[in-house]
């Protein structure tokens, strides 16, 4: 009997004791009871002070303001600027020397009829000054029936040339003196002449990129007349004195400038 009270007492005290153990707070890890209510299932409240997100990274309910978690900065790559090409430098013309060749071709006036002509010439000199200029050209007289002529002035001379305003626009009068070959073939014989010639020519070139268009006035004189007669009658006839318009393209070569060789002189 003593033993079965001692018994019944034990189980009575633990049976009391048992409630008051599950008041106490589970352990860390340890696993919830699945008799609860519906009040331990709540929330817990946010603590005093804390400001509640309106959306959490896993609720998908509305748009985010902003990236929380921000990325970080990117510096954005620098453009490449496009090369424009650069115009080549403007030469000066007054102490730059050039080699110019030219061809022209054109009509020349002369007594009663006109005549077809074409020049070559080469000049050497400043871009903007003197020069010294070569010419020859060629002339064919049309008539041909009884006498076929052929003149060829050859000659030397000098040209001033200056510059229109800042542009590419250069204006130049000359004056150039040499020979005259005059050439004739007749039915009965073949005659050839040389004479003095003098040369006035006064031009307009434009030049772009060493290479230009020209418009020559040339006006030019031989001395003497020429005239041919059969049985007394003329049949062929020129004045010494012609007048020529022409028009050709020019080729310029920059050859030294004297401003950079004096630099170089100066400089130690």
């Amino acid at each position: 009997m003593p033993c079965l009270l001692t018994i019944a007492t034990v189980v009575v005290l633990a049976s009391a004791a048992q409630p008051e153990a599950s008041a106490e707070p589970a352990a860390p890890g340890d696993t919830p009871l699945e008799g609860r209510s519906g009040a331990d299932e709540a929330p817990a409240l946010p603590p005093a002070g804390a400001t509640p997100l309106d959306n959490a990274p896993g609720d998908t309910s509305g748009p985010w303001p902003e990236d929380p978690w921000p990325s970080e900065p990117t510096q954005d790559k620098p453009k490449r600027r496009r090369r424009t090409p650069k115009p080549p430098p403007e030469l000066p013309p007054r102490t730059s020397n050039m080699v110019r060749a030219d061809i022209l071709m054109g009509m020349v006036w002369r007594t009663r009829t006109t005549e077809p002509v074409i020049t070559v010439g080469v000049g050497y000199g400043r871009l903007q000054g003197f020069s010294g200029t070569f010419h020859t050209s060629i002339i064919i007289a049309p008539d041909r029936d009884f006498v076929r002529v052929i003149d060829v002035p050859i000659g030397l001379g000098a040209v001033l040339r200056g510059r229109l305003k800042n542009q590419s626009v250069f204006g130049s009068v000359g004056l150039s003196a040499g020979i005259l070959v005059h050439r004739s073939v007749t039915p009965d014989d073949v005659i050839h002449r040389v004479d003095p010639d003098f040369r006035l020519p006064i031009r307009f070139a434009w030049t772009a990129r060493r290479v230009g268009l020209s418009v020559a006035l040339v006006q030019g004189y031989n001395v003497r007349n020429r005239r041919y007669e059969r049985r007394g009658v003329p049949v062929w006839e020129r004045s010494a004195y012609r007048i020529g318009v022409l028009l050709g393209l020019h080729f310029d070569i920059i050859t030294a400038r004297s401003g950079s060789r004096r630099a170089k002189r100066e400089s130690p």
